[in-house]
């Protein structure tokens, strides 16, 4: 894949305000529908690659096709969720996603190490777990997930990922969770990959992987303008003037743009210790 093509992985997980940071990937070009303009998107460009032993294109297109009510989340995909990574996308305000190139914990062998997790050798099982949570990540982190407001610490291998002053993250590697980064998380609104970037995940064989994102556009709902959406999420709305525009403040929109950065570090600690809420009877 040539440069051009495809940002670099040390582009990607700079963080905002590092790197190319909130947006300056835009000038790539690499506009898709969806709000997937990045990532996903520049596989678009890139040559074909060898397959791997086992064809994974149907087991992923029949996750793809299934409605996502037929995928419960269970034990295994709970265990896969808990090893996902995440990157900072720079498409327009910038938002999290989960890393579409190194989906997991424990190095750069996506399959072995989501084999390791499910304690199994049937590769087309984890092809299949993997695709599920594709599809079920989103679903996870706006309802199906719980975890708690509170002191927790991200993955060692993860460190330059937050190594950004907005991130939130101490030298030590701990983030103290709260109230508010649970509440936007909930609300965001999260994009998965459509038949183009899926039709381009499965030309690369094992390596990339059609993981979702949160809309960097739009992440908390229909505001461009992302601090509006997260003031009303909050219980702060920005006050109105008489045409019905919000009326911003300069102390407001930096604190809640701080909050929106914090939202990586929000998303790695509560895929990593978040459990699956039990089931109403």
């Amino acid at each position: 894949m040539s440069g051009r093509a495809m940002m670099t992985r040390r582009q990607l997980l700079a963080g905002p305000g590092r790197g190319l940071g909130l947006g300056l990937g835009l000038g790539l070009g690499l506009r898709l529908s969806l709000g997937l303009r990045l990532g996903l998107g520049g596989l678009l460009l890139a040559p074909l690659r060898a397959l791997a032993a086992m064809d994974r294109k149907p087991i992923i297109r029949q996750v793809f096709a299934t409605p996502i009510e037929a995928i419960p989340i269970t034990a295994q995909h709970a265990a896969l969720i808990r090893l996902l990574r995440v990157q900072w996308m720079p498409i327009e305000s910038g938002a999290p996603g989960i890393d579409f190139e190194q989906p997991l914990l424990g190095g750069p062998d996506t399959l072995a190490a989501a084999r390791r997790a499910l304690k199994t050798s049937d590769d087309a099982l984890v092809i299949q777990r993997l695709a599920e949570v594709c599809r079920v990540v989103p679903g996870f982190v706006t309802s199906a997930g719980k975890l708690a407001p509170g002191r927790y610490t991200v993955p060692a291998e993860m460190k330059d990922t937050f190594d950004f002053p907005q991130s939130g993250v101490d030298a030590q590697g701990g983030f103290r969770l709260r109230a508010e980064h649970l509440t936007v998380l909930r609300a965001a609104v999260w994009r998965e990959a459509g038949p183009q970037e899926l039709q381009a995940v499965l030309r690369e064989g094992d390596r990339f992987w059609p993981m979702p994102m949160i809309d960097g556009k739009r992440p908390y709902g229909d505001a461009s303008f992302y601090q509006i959406d997260m003031a009303r999420l909050l219980g702060e709305p920005y006050p109105l003037n008489a045409r019905g525009t919000a009326i911003t403040e300069a102390a407001k929109d930096a604190r809640l743009k701080n909050l929106h950065y914090e939202t990586l570090a929000a998303l790695q600690v509560f895929l990593g210790h978040a459990v699956v809420r039990k089931a109403k009877r």
